[in-house]
């Protein structure tokens, strides 16, 4: 059992699966905390990518956040850049800042699932099954992320069976250091909202983790991401915020402007920004512990990359890099000092349950 705090009540909740924890679940009343998307937002490399969050706080992340698709697998081996930051995975094992910590890897097939289902891609879904292994540590593999984001265009079926067939694969290399979550967008601005979740759903042996994206903090995205609970509780699933930035705000500038091309910027206060976006978010996450144990936040200034920036064309972002405001990153350490966070530590690994190498 684990306590709840919140305000004067205190509550106390049962971990997503009694007696019993999920792959990598870290312990009772604990949640790791990951820092996303690329080289520059989690830092600690030469330049340009050494003004991220491992140069400004004083912990370094339990787990960093990077992408790669099927079948290239761009920026596995090799650094890349699609127009929004630096991307390389291996960089980031080979860099000492992140050797306690855990991988989370977005895995893109968006148009690729029937080629992926018929065994077309077999060799590059084996060539990063064999990468992941040779990680030796903890790695969290969200296939087709926001399978629900009407942007990925994800039918249920070819989905599902590209998920199972991936699945299988890296149950053949014997690949075990491996947890594969399923994330929903919940998203207010996807046209499936009023979908069934489970239309996309792989099934209860093929899925260790679900997860969700949080960019707003209304009544919308509350009302979707109650759905992904209600279902991840139904399964017995443990839940991993994925993505989670403030969107439309921006941190460094104190401005809050309109999502689809940030027009009508208004000032705002370093108090106004953490009351608005940063207290709904830990609350939710707070009020659902039992079931939120894993959150990956995108540590990112999205108004300076080309894929994010003007003209807008992906709608408008922001600057969501809590260094970049010292008042804000003065909240955030003071929320990130509680012992209920993991961060980068020599025994994480172990507490998150990831066997001892031979």
């Amino acid at each position: 059992m684990l306590l709840l705090v919140t305000g004067s009540q205190m509550l106390y909740a049962q971990d997503s699966q009694p007696g019993k924890r999920a792959k990598f679940e870290p312990p009772s009343g604990q949640t790791l905390l990951i820092i996303g998307q690329d080289l520059g937002a989690i830092g600690g490399f030469p330049k340009p990518n050494d003004d991220g969050y491992a140069d400004h706080l004083p912990q370094k992340p339990g787990g960093v956040t990077t992408y790669l698709s099927l079948p290239l697998l761009r920026g596995m081996t090799e650094r890349v850049n699609m127009f929004s930051g630096d991307l390389h995975a291996q960089g980031i094992l080979d860099n000492p800042v992140y050797k306690n910590t855990v991988l989370a890897i977005g895995l893109h097939m968006v148009g690729e699932e029937k080629n992926i289902a018929e065994g077309t891609h077999d060799d590059r879904i084996k060539t990063l099954a064999q990468w992941i292994k040779k990680t030796q540590r903890p790695v969290f593999l969200r296939i087709g992320y926001e399978f629900d984001g009407t942007w990925n265009k994800y039918q249920p079926e070819p989905y599902k069976k590209a998920w199972r067939r991936i699945a299988d694969q890296f149950r053949t290399e014997g690949v075990t250091n491996c947890a594969f979550v399923w994330q929903a967008c919940a998203s207010p601005y996807s046209g499936n909202k009023d979908k069934n979740l489970r239309d996309w759903y792989p099934g209860d042996d093929y899925v260790d983790w679900f997860g969700y994206s949080w960019f707003l903090s209304g009544s919308g995205q509350i009302k979707l991401t109650d759905k992904v609970l209600d279902l991840a509780r139904e399964c017995g699933k443990p839940v991993m915020v994925c993505e989670s930035a403030p969107q439309g705000y921006d941190i460094a500038r104190l401005t809050k402007g309109e999502l689809s091309k940030g027009k009508n910027r208004k000032p705002k206060t370093p108090d106004e920004i953490w009351s608005e976006w940063f207290v709904p978010f830990f609350g939710y996450i707070d009020k659902h512990r039992d079931a939120i144990r894993v959150v990956a936040y995108i540590n990112v200034n999205w108004d300076a990359q080309l894929m994010w920036g003007p003209p807008y064309m992906q709608g408008y972002w922001g600057d969501s890099r809590v260094q970049a405001n010292p008042e804000i990153q003065k909240k955030w350490q003071e929320t990130m000092s509680d012992k209920r966070w993991l961060h980068a530590s020599p025994d994480l690994f172990a507490k998150l349950g990831l066997p001892a190498s031979p």
